[in-house]
């Protein structure tokens, strides 16, 4: 039985290209956070809707007459009208997916402290737990992630309708945001990440057929140094974009240096939120996804 088992891990290895070292780096990873990607994939499966089918709601006392109800009304009957509106038991099941963009902190300071906070691990963490999550959802959730450094805004790790497929695709954005931790320059985008993420998330390809919009961005905030105040980050998640469509934007704070992180989450209030364990995820992109808009 184990011979067996090693031969289909072998074969397995070989039809995605990936070494035993590659698997056995990518396990090591994936491996403590299985229950949390297993709650967070049950969580997807009863998010609903945003929007249900319109349809007429009738027995009303105010609204459109109802000619089926010219009788009733002459005996008397004050619920003979008729209202556009969502019915109470109206099927909320998705017919278009939700449309999401993941914004990752790929800049260098996620590499320099990770030795003092493993924040970078985190993030490691977070961006395997979505591609692991939302793997079997792509009808229902069409997503993409981007990373940010001091090179760029929009770094792309996971495109739109292209999500990876086997762990080799998925060790591949993650190897790809270690090197980018390693080797980008020293500044911040993350501002004009948020902003390029909201436009590129309403306006691109696909923009007008989903469910909704929604950016997530996860970061360090470690924005103090750069001059960027809480004030500036509220006002760029606030902001419309030109399409008009309303994007649902949120930040997750996955470390801090001092009590930064717990001061921006309280300048943006409902869409801020401080996940200093990887384990709390699931729960905050569940709560995000579920929320009604804004």
């Amino acid at each position: 039985a184990r011979e067996m088992a090693e031969k289909a891990l072998k074969d397995k290895l070989e039809e995605i290209e990936m070494g035993e070292g590659e698997f056995e780096m990518y396990e090591g990873l994936v491996s403590p956070i299985r229950g949390d990607i297993s709650n967070l994939r049950q969580s997807l499966g009863s998010v609903e809707a945003k929007n249900s089918e319109k349809g007429w709601i009738k027995n009303q006392t105010s609204g459109e007459l109802d000619d089926a109800r010219l009788v009733d009304g002459a005996s008397g009957d004050k619920h003979i009208y008729k209202r556009r509106g969502v019915p109470e038991n109206a099927n909320k099941r998705q017919k278009r997916p939700k449309r999401i963009r993941f914004v990752m902190d790929c800049s260098g300071s996620m590499y320099r402290f990770n030795g003092m906070d493993n924040r970078l691990d985190r993030s490691l963490e977070a961006a395997a737990l979505i591609m692991e999550a939302f793997q079997g959802h792509e009808d229902r959730f069409d997503y993409s992630i981007v990373g940010h450094s001091g090179d760029s805004p929009a770094i792309d790790l996971v495109k739109f309708k292209n999500q990876p497929k086997t762990e080799m695709d998925r060790m591949r954005v993650l190897r790809a945001m270690v090197a980018h931790t390693q080797f980008c320059r020293s500044g911040d985008h993350t501002l004009e990440a948020i902003a390029q993420a909201k436009r590129d998330v309403s306006e691109g390809e696909g923009g007008d057929d989903a469910d909704e919009h929604i950016v997530i961005a996860v970061s360090d905030a470690n924005l103090r140094r750069y001059g960027i105040g809480v004030d500036r980050l509220t006002r760029v998640v606030n902001a419309k974009v030109e399409s008009k469509k309303d994007v649902r934007t949120y930040a997750i704070f996955i470390a801090s240096l001092g009590d930064e992180a717990d001061e921006i989450k309280q300048g943006l209030g409902a869409k801020g939120y401080v996940c200093k364990d990887t384990g709390m995820l699931p729960r905050v992109i569940r709560e995000i996804l579920n929320k009604i808009t804004d």
